[in-house]
C-alpha cells in the first residue's frame, strides 16, 4: 500500500514538472520592428551595417549569437526603416523598451481568400486549359457558394469577373446588386 503511494507522488510530481517546464517554453513567432521611415539615401549601400546594427541590437535580449542571426527575417529599408524577426511575447517586450524602436508588432501568416484568381493569372501567364478550366470540372465543386464583393475600383467587365458557367444567384442571397453611373444591374450574374 505503502509503495503505491509513493509511486503516485512520484507520477503526480513528475507530471507537474513537465506541465511547468512547457508552460515555460515560449514559442516564438514573426514580428516587425518598425523603427522610423526610411532616408531613401543609400539604402542598398549600406545593406550589411544596417542587418549589423539589427543583429546588435537582437543580441540585447537573445540568449546567444547563433539564436538571433537565425531570428532574422528580413531587413526593411525602402518604405520604412525596420527589419522582421522571430521572438517570443517576452523578447518583443524586451525589445519594445529600447531607444531606436518606435513599434513592435506581430506579423501572422494569413491565409488567402480567393476563390479563381490563380487560376485565371495561370490562364493570363500562358498556363496550360481553357480560359475556364475549373469548369470542366465536376459542377458539384461550384455549388451553394455565394460571393459578394465590394469595392469601388473593380472593372466589372474584366474577364476575371466574368460568370462564365455560374448558375443563377441563388435564392437564399440576401444582397442586391446596386446601379451606378456606369454600371447597369445588368452587369450582375
Amino acid at each position: 500500500m505503502n509503495d503505491t503511494l509513493v509511486l503516485q507522488l512520484l507520477f503526480t510530481s513528475t507530471l507537474f514538472c513537465l506541465l511547468c517546464s512547457t508552460a515555460a517554453i515560449q514559442t516564438s513567432k514573426p514580428y516587425v520592428v518598425y523603427m522610423g521611415s526610411s532616408t531613401g539615401n543609400n539604402a542598398e549601400d549600406n545593406i550589411e551595417a544596417v542587418e549589423t546594427a539589427h543583429m546588435e541590437l537582437l543580441s540585447s535580449i537573445l540568449p546567444s549569437k547563433e539564436r538571433e542571426r537565425s531570428s532574422l527575417i528580413h531587413v526593411y529599408n525602402h518604405a520604412f526603416k525596420g527589419f522582421s524577426t522571430m521572438l517570443t511575447d517576452k523578447e518583443a517586450s524586451l525589445l519594445s523598451g529600447h531607444g531606436d524602436i518606435i513599434s513592435i508588432f506581430p506579423d501572422p501568416t494569413l491565409e488567402l481568400h480567393t476563390t479563381r484568381s490563380w487560376d485565371f493569372l495561370k490562364d493570363r501567364s500562358g498556363g496550360v486549359g481553357s480560359n475556364y478550366p475549373y469548369y470542366s470540372s465536376s459542377k458539384s465543386s461550384n455549388n451553394n457558394v455565394i460571393i459578394g464583393v465590394i469595392d469601388t475600383g473593380i472593372w466589372p467587365e474584366s474577364p476575371s469577373f466574368s460568370d462564365y458557367g455560374i448558375e443563377k444567384i441563388p435564392t437564399r442571397w440576401k444582397g442586391v446588386c446596386m446601379e451606378g453611373s456606369d454600371f447597369k444591374k445588368s452587369n450582375c450574374n
